[in-house]
């Protein structure tokens, strides 16, 4: 006998919900430079609260889940080599108070993926991002409709924080869609954080969406005739959307006046960034995770924030620390690819990820994007068997051979390829 589908531990949802809460934005446009205020404190309070209820979690599980360790072993590499950095930077102290919440953001998420099965932690992960996100547009529709970006006010979140909380489980959506499981709960959820998406006007999120959306489409080996009439349907809409609407021109020219160009002003950041001398330590180990901003010349301001996650991590660990990235995301990317009960949704968010890396920072830090990018990787590091709380070596066969009858739930926001089987009875 099958559950189906299992349900997931309210402990969880509070773990995550505790974390997501102190990654997002308190204050808008604050860098955290040292020191310590009520929403530092506030902060550190809800990651070590979420930390002491996923270790007591693990303490207390009758079963540990089996977990690999090279990934954590090339994440604690990059975090070390960037407080050596710092050190020789002569600044310790916010890089130093960073990387610890770094590691306290990896013993967090590792003790949850020892605990429960991969498939609930993540389905859990992307429904708190989804209703922070839609709690965050909800706040922020009044200014919105005013005119400008959608931005939020509790909490105020930047247009593209809220698109990317928002685009991932709107992807999950679309992926439950795909297979067949069209509950009209998923569908609403899926429109509702859709629109969210193109009222951002993030063009970076929406691209990565987009390509991570194919990816989907490629795993689908078969669809349902509801799925294919659900597709017929869509369409012509998207189709009218495209052609006689200014959806595009708006993400093209946005009313806030930035055009795609703005590239320009990204690749004078990156451009000072890899012009650092190759005979000094900043270049191979960088100068800390406090480095959010770099000194530019010729231009009539003087810093510019480094928005490519693969050009902080040049200026946070140096080429050191960026070239163990490339390999920790060529290893994840791979076994990803390996994990037939996963790949399906897995690989589309790891799309999502890397393609916003290029343009948005996030691969390594503390915050949202780091998460998901280490809950994937620690999720597909481990066996089928494990993936599903499986134990014997039978349902470690069944888990394997049962990727398009799974039925696994991805909280309120879609339903996946996944689930958490008990054995059958013999």
């Amino acid at each position: 006998m099958s559950t189906g589908e299992s349900r997931t531990p309210a402990r969880l949802y509070v773990v995550w919900l505790l974390i997501v809460a102190s990654l997002v934005s308190w204050r808008q446009g604050v860098f955290y430079d040292g020191g310590a205020d009520l929403v530092v404190i506030a902060k550190a309070a809800c990651q070590m609260t979420a930390l002491y209820l996923a270790v007591r979690a693990l303490l207390r599980s009758p079963v540990r889940q089996p977990m690999g360790g090279a990934v954590l072993l090339l994440i604690g590499a990059i975090i070390a080599i960037s407080c050596v950095g710092a050190l020789a930077a002569g600044d310790t102290g916010a890089s130093w108070v960073l990387s610890v919440r770094v590691v306290l953001l990896t013993l967090t998420t590792a003790a949850l993926i020892r605990t429960y099965p991969a498939d609930l932690v993540i389905r859990a992960l992307l429904t708190i991002m989804g209703g922070i996100g839609l709690l965050s547009a909800t706040s922020g529709i009044g200014e919105w409709a005013a005119g400008g970006r959608l931005a939020g006010v509790v909490p105020p979140l930047s247009p593209n924080a809220i698109a990317m909380l928002c685009a991932l489980p709107a992807l999950a959506c679309l992926h439950s869609i795909l297979l067949g499981r069209m509950r009209l709960r998923t569908t609403v959820a899926f429109a509702l954080l859709t629109l969210i998406l193109l009222a951002t006007g993030s063009r970076t999120a929406l691209a990565a969406t987009l390509v991570a959306s194919l990816m989907v489409f490629l795993h689908m080996r078969r669809l349902k005739v509801s799925v294919a009439v659900w597709l017929i349907t869509l369409a012509p809409v998207l189709f009218a959307v495209l052609m006689f609407s200014n959806v595009v021109q708006d993400l093209a020219i946005r009313q806030d006046g930035a055009s795609i160009s703005t590239l320009n002003s990204r690749t004078i950041a990156w451009s000072a960034v890899l012009n650092t001398p190759g005979d000094t330590w900043q270049w191979w180990i960088g100068a800390g995770l406090a480095v959010k901003t770099v000194a530019v010349k010729g231009q009539y301001w003087e810093e510019q924030v480094l928005d490519s996650s693969w050009i902080s991590m040049l200026a946070q660990s140096g080429a050191l620390g960026a070239s163990l990235l490339v390999l920790l995301c060529l290893l994840v990317v791979l076994r990803s690819l390996g994990a037939r009960d996963l790949r399906s949704l897995t690989t589309p968010i790891l799309v999502f990820v890397l393609a916003r890396s290029v343009l948005e920072n996030g691969l390594i830090g503390d915050n949202v994007m780091f998460v998901v990018f280490l809950t994937v990787a620690l999720a597909v590091e481990r066996p089928p068997a494990a993936r599903y709380g499986l134990g014997t070596h039978e349902d470690s066969q069944l888990a394997a051979h049962s990727e398009p009858a799974a039925s696994g739930r991805l909280g309120p926001w879609a339903e996946t390829d996944m689930s958490y089987r008990e054995k059958a009875p013999r």
